[in-house]
């Protein structure tokens, strides 16, 4: 309303000034014609009008020319806005169908909608959807085309939902060749990425992921945290997939490559460590795994990787690991894992007394079914039976310990027999 009033006041202001200047103005016009015998003498003021009065005169005849030429324009523009209404009005009525989840209702709205909006791709895409939803597949694929073809700059959007229906219905390998499609159109996408995440995970295809996953990271798809487990899951299982047929060579060089061309950060978990240690065993590249172990063992000291310095083969020079490993002892006079290492060592040097020394110390700090079986077996040998059966009879509380409760007979086994008789 205030500003209303303040146009009206400046409007006023400027007819006030306008007249005052109608009244004053001594000016004039005169026109001359191209022969110079006619002229034409007018007021200034009385000039202007005329020339904003023709103006508005031929803007107005040229508009009535245009209608002239084709009259039925504006009532064409009429029927095209009417039917832009209602097909808005439609298209609100199918998404609100399709989010109750009347599919079949809602596609038959959004369908009609679509023949008389101005922008078909989203009435479509709806359509679509909820022709999946009401396991119409082969009203899907016509919504899909139709979204394309009426829009080609939108194929982005088309195969979005493609590989959204595809996924819904557990079909991986038509879902990675869309979401491939997409990720070509849009490859820092993180919709793409993940769902590439997701299906890739899904087929247990390894070997893409590694290549994945610096984008992931660049783009950020997910939390640092989550980034990480996802990288030492997915190089654990790729070690684990080339490990699995090690006796082919091109697997083994699959997986020097694949160590080699770990981050270096990765290279400091103990179970990829551990996994390469494995090839470096089975190739009889003893040396290399020991230098591995203890080069990771003093970056970070690890129960796991002691325990596996302990377990490498007897070819391995048990003396030179012995001196060594005592040498570590010095330092963690208390740790059960590198005590039991030590005795397994000893043990691979036919020190027996000196291993179970250290069993028996290992046994004192941290008491193991593993370990309790172990010295059995070594008293077992050296011929102390009851020594050996005391941790044979220890081992097998700690499994039984483990086992589920499950419900026991209370009859005696003579009547158990004669009620199956």
């Amino acid at each position: 309303m205030i500003k209303r009033v303040f146009l009206w006041l400046i409007f006023l202001a400027i007819a006030v000034l306008i007249g005052q200047q109608l009244l004053k103005g001594t000016g004039y016009l005169l026109l001359v014609l191209p022969n110079g015998q006619t002229s034409i003498e007018m007021s200034f003021w009385t000039g202007l009008v005329l020339l904003i009065a023709s103006w508005l005169i031929a803007a107005w005849v040229l508009n009535l020319i245009g209608w002239l030429a084709n009259p039925l324009r504006s009532l064409k523009a009429k029927q095209q806005r009417f039917k832009n209404q209602r097909a808005i009005k439609l298209t609100a009525k199918g998404l609100i169908e399709l989010s109750q989840g009347r599919w079949s209702k809602a596609r038959k709205l959004l369908a009609r909608a679509a023949k008389n909006s101005s922008m078909p791709l989203i009435n479509y895409l709806a359509a679509a959807q909820a022709a999946h939803y009401e396991g119409r597949d082969e009203d899907v694929e016509l919504f899909l085309q139709a979204a394309e073809k009426n829009t080609p700059d939108a194929s982005v959007a088309v195969d979005f939902l493609q590989a959204r229906i595809q996924l819904d219905k557990g079909h991986y390998e038509q879902a990675l060749a869309t979401l491939l499609r997409l990720h070509q159109k849009a490859p820092s996408h993180p919709v793409v990425l993940r769902q590439l995440r997701d299906v890739y995970l899904a087929l247990s295809d390894w070997k893409p992921l590694i290549q994945l996953i610096p984008l992931f990271r660049r783009y950020q798809i997910s939390s640092p945290e989550t980034l990480n487990q996802l990288e030492r899951q997915v190089y654990l299982h790729r070690f684990d997939a080339l490990l699995r047929d090690l006796h082919q060579s091109n697997h083994l060089a699959a997986v020097k490559d694949l160590w080699d061309n770990l981050p270096p950060h990765m290279k400091l978990e103990d179970p990829l460590i551990l996994a390469w240690l494995q090839v470096l065993v089975k190739r009889g590249e003893l040396v290399l795994a020991e230098q591995l172990l203890k080069r990771s063992l003093k970056n970070t000291w690890s129960e796991k990787l002691i325990e596996a310095y302990g377990l490498l083969p007897v070819e391995a020079e048990p003396k030179r690991r012995l001196l060594e490993a005592e040498q570590w002892l010095k330092e963690r006079p208390n740790d059960p894992a590198l005590l039991h290492a030590l005795a397994r060592i000893c043990q691979q040097q036919s020190l027996w007394r000196k291993a179970l020394e250290y069993y028996q110390a290992s046994y004192q700090l941290q008491a193991k079914d593993q370990l309790c079986v172990e010295m059995a077996s070594l008293y077992s040998a050296l011929g102390d039976e009851r020594q050996s059966q005391l941790f044979q009879k220890i081992a097998l509380q700690g499994l039984q310990r483990q086992l589920p409760a499950l419900p026991l007979p209370l009859k005696n086994p003579i009547e158990i027999n004669k009620n199956h008789s």
